[in-house]
């Protein structure tokens, strides 16, 4: 991002801090995917700034102040970044899992996706001309034609696609609303000839808002509460019930 090159250029003419601190990372990663390959299941790539912003993030509060990252021990470093790829909290000492905002902000900076991911969505693409995310449009032709759901390209043209969304988190409730579509396939009548995947999350966001109305409305972030990145998935107050309610409400053309 334009944050950490502005960051990095900055302090590497002056000290290297942040070059070293790179490679340093890029020397953890290896060891841990050495070590444990199961913590990079369903990452295609991983973007190195997003990364540095999020260990900035959970060391600071800040994904722009770096000076406490740079200044953490070569252990204390490698288990932060260990306990973010495995679910877990930033402290070293910390075993319990990642709270739900903090969880879809890693998973979304991590770039990882759901094993039946890129199966359910190309089923949609299949049934649709389309899928359009925030004026970002995913055309399903010629594509489904050349490509197959499991290989690399798809993978790489859908992380391409969902790279368009800046924020981490709200990256993760659009895999989530993508989900739902797909687990509800054979449920859905017909399908709109353009997907609007914005409109379901902030339809699913509305009726969330129904049934919550002490929500801060100081506390949004892109038009999404802050109470609602916080919801867990799967429950029937979960993210994924509010999802099914407004893809019900678009399959009857409400």
């Amino acid at each position: 991002s334009s944050g950490i090159n502005a960051e990095y250029g900055r302090h590497s003419k002056r000290n290297y801090i942040l070059f070293v601190l790179y490679q340093e990372i890029l020397n953890y990663l290896c060891q841990m995917m050495q070590k444990s390959p199961a913590l990079f299941k369903g990452i295609l790539r991983l973007r190195m700034d997003l990364l540095i912003e999020l260990i900035a993030k959970e060391t600071s509060g800040s994904s722009k102040n770096f000076e406490v990252m740079c200044g953490l021990r070569p252990i204390e470093l490698y288990h932060i970044i260990f306990n973010l790829f495995s679910g877990r909290g930033s402290d070293v000492n910390e075993n319990n899992d990642l709270p739900w905002e903090r969880r879809r902000c890693v998973d979304g900076a991590l770039n990882r996706l759901p094993t039946e991911f890129h199966q359910n969505l190309y089923a949609l693409l299949q049934l649709c001309t389309g899928i359009n995310l925030e004026g970002n449009f995913l055309s399903s032709f010629p594509m489904i034609n050349e490509m197959t759901a499991g290989e690399p390209q798809f993978a790489v043209t859908i992380a391409n696609w969902l790279d368009k969304i800046k924020q981490p988190q709200l990256r993760q409730l659009y895999v989530e609303a993508i989900m739902m579509m797909g687990a509800l396939l054979k449920m859905i009548k017909m399908l709109p000839d353009v997907i609007e995947l914005h409109v379901i999350l902030h339809r699913a966001h509305d009726i969330f808002l129904s049934e919550n109305a002490d929500c801060d409305p100081q506390r949004f972030l892109c038009g999404i509460s802050q109470e609602f990145y916080m919801t867990p998935p799967t429950g029937q107050y979960g993210t994924l019930n509010y999802f099914a309610q407004a893809i019900a409400c678009m399959n009857n053309g409400g």
